[in-house]
């Protein structure tokens, strides 16, 4: 989510320690060129607080430390001379930040400056490495990550933070749970399997939460308070922004709503703890599938079959969305079948929540209006106050970009509250 920083224009200056007063009074003026862009000392001083002999002892610190460089330009008053104040800006490229999207199907990493801009990106299929379980996966990433950076021009040390999302829970400690689109992925410790590739702050978070928060940032939730967002894919995930805050719940599995309770016979094959969930099952794309294969193998789906190439197996979600638009009845059936399971479940959420917008996402949302239509009318049955529904416009690459956005945050945190400095000690 977007951090909130302090109003510091009526702050008196820190006091402590020489070395403490100096990192604070740094971190003040650091946050104030990242956020405003290129500043003047003077300037610096008025919107801070802080005196104009602090402000200019703390800029030449930076200055030599890295932190900010001069740039050209004129902002406010000119000198006495006549000539333009010399301004100072943040330097993005003082250290990166990596966000990792682990999917079901792919690997994504986005290399981004410490503002938050991508630089560089990568992307690697996983769909012959994810059946060899875990190390796999984790070996890619290790190849995958230091040929970005050095692909880049990016020193190792240089980078600050990675945030790395995955399907399923993650809990507090990076310990992942409930995610059957990977094989043997649940239980890893995560954060731990990646500090051990990172030399520096390693977070792991649910993929939709990280898909949200991208959405906040630069999505269609820029500048809402409340918001669901759904995401149908293999399964069905949601997360919630309530009151501009993503809620992640006690465990990190707020919004995990693949796993519902369904009664009646779409909730037959449902897996046990582990598996796919009953919700996810009847209305994701894995459990859409199974049922048109069924329905292949009868004399009613064979425009299904045909689609497949006469491959029962090759038989999937999309294929009977394709089947369904040139208006065949057993498609448009299990369609008609899974929205309104799907839009029911979003009532549900929608009357206990009150959000103002649904963003839909995964692949599923490739459908369009074809999926998003029915929902918005299933959902409108039950809710007198129906949200708007929208379909994301971040592609793929929303979890990742929701890792950069957390890395950025765990950068403000742990480098640019409390810069280090020439001379300072803790």
């Amino acid at each position: 989510m977007e951090e909130i920083l302090p109003d510091t224009r009526h702050v008196k200056e820190a006091t402590g320690s020489p070395a403490l007063m100096r990192r604070l009074n740094a971190g003040r003026i650091l946050r104030e060129l990242r956020t405003s862009g290129p500043r003047s000392r003077a300037e610096l001083a008025r919107v801070t607080g802080l005196s104009k002999p602090t402000v200019n002892g703390v800029v030449e610190e930076l200055h030599r430390a890295g932190w900010v460089e001069p740039v050209e330009g004129a902002d406010g008053p000119p000198q006495r001379t006549g000539r333009p104040a010399q301004l100072y800006a943040f330097r993005a490229d003082f250290g990166h930040v990596l966000g990792i999207d682990i999917g079901a199907d792919k690997l994504m990493l986005l290399l981004a400056d410490a503002t938050g801009e991508v630089v560089a990106r990568a992307r690697r299929s996983l769909r012959e490495l994810a059946p060899r379980g875990p190390q796999a996966i984790l070996d890619e990433v290790a190849r995958s990550a230091p040929a970005l950076l050095a692909g880049a021009g990016v020193a190792p040390e240089r980078l600050l933070a990675v945030v790395a999302g995955t399907p399923g829970v993650v809990s507090a400690d990076g310990v992942v749970t409930t995610v059957p689109q990977l094989r043997d992925w649940e239980g890893i410790p995560l954060r731990a399997r990646l500090q051990e590739i990172f030399d520096c702050p390693v977070q792991v978070d649910r993929e939709v939460h990280l898909s949200l928060l991208a959405e906040q940032w630069h999505g269609l939730a820029a500048g809402l308070d409340d918001a669901l967002y759904v995401q149908v894919g293999m399964g069905v995930g949601a997360a919630l922004l309530v009151n501009g805050q993503v809620v992640r719940g006690a465990d990190g599995g707020a919004g995990e709503i693949g796993l519902m309770p369904l009664g009646g016979a779409l909730a037959a094959g449902a897996s046990e703890r582990g598996g796919f969930g009953p919700f996810e099952t009847a209305t994701g794309g894995v459990g859409i599938a199974r049922r048109a294969q069924a329905a292949a193998l009868t004399p009613d789906g064979a425009r299904l079959l045909e689609l497949a190439g006469g491959d029962v197996a090759a038989i999937e979600a999309k294929t009977v969305f394709d089947a369904a638009a040139e208006g065949d009845a057993t498609a448009r059936a299990i369609v008609d079948e899974a929205v309104a399971v799907l839009g029911q479940g979003i009532a549900c959420l929608a009357c206990a929540l009150n959000p103002r917008t649904v963003i839909v996402s995964g692949g599923l949302s490739r459908a369009g209006e074809a999926l998003v239509g029915p929902l918005r009318d299933e959902v409108a049955r039950y809710v007198p106050f129906t949200p708007r529904f929208l379909i994301s416009t971040l592609s793929d690459e929303a979890v990742a970009l929701g890792a950069v956005r957390r890395a950025t945050e765990i950068v403000e945190r742990t480098h640019l509250a409390e810069p280090e400095l020439a001379g300072s000690t803790r």
